[in-house]
């Protein structure tokens, strides 16, 4: 059975990224796990490969399996630390012009360079392993309409308005 797409959960901790990497291997799905908002500014880049390292050597997941994303909102001095840290991968929120700067010293070294995602399931809001294998399983392509294309259907997708379902749309440190 093929993987599905990857899906983004955010992760505070060691547990929340368990467990999500749990929830991806039970819906055999690939899953970002992405930093809070701006976690590049008051958590920094040391603590995120931490997480990372032990996540990936109790989980035993593989590059192909998770993807680990440290959120930087729009401060290029938070890339920058992440970059020399040598993270796998940051989101920038910023303008265009340090994004370009930016993107091209982190590909020298080998960090990518991402949009935080549309939305990430957000443990703190639903602690449900069900619910999180659900979110896996539920099919991407249902979050595109027809007739428009996928990079602006993820950026309009409307919030959920189920309460308690813990999916909410991923918003960057200094986003409404």
């Amino acid at each position: 059975m093929p993987r599905r797409a990857t899906r983004a959960v955010m992760v505070r901790n060691v547990a929340d990224a368990l467990t999500a990497c749990r929830a991806a291997a039970a819906a055999r799905s690939i899953v970002t796990l992405i930093s809070p908002p701006g976690a590049g500014l008051f958590a920094g880049p040391v603590w995120f490969k931490a997480l990372t390292a032990i996540t990936r050597r109790e989980s035993g997941a593989g590059p192909g399996d998770a993807r680990f994303v440290l959120d930087c909102a729009d401060a290029p001095g938070a890339v920058l630390a992440a970059i020399r840290a040598r993270v796998e991968a940051c989101a920038f929120s910023g303008n265009a012009k340090a994004r370009a700067r930016l993107a091209a010293i982190a590909e020298r070294v080998g960090v990518a360079l991402v949009d935080p995602p549309a939305e990430a399931f957000e443990l703190t809001q639903n602690s449900d392993f069900g619910a999180l294998v659900a979110w896996f399983s539920s099919p991407a392509a249902s979050l595109q309409r027809s007739g428009r294309s996928a990079k602006r259907t993820a950026t309009q997708i409307p919030a959920p308005t189920r309460r308690g379902s813990g999916i909410r749309p991923f918003r960057g440190a200094n986003r409404p």
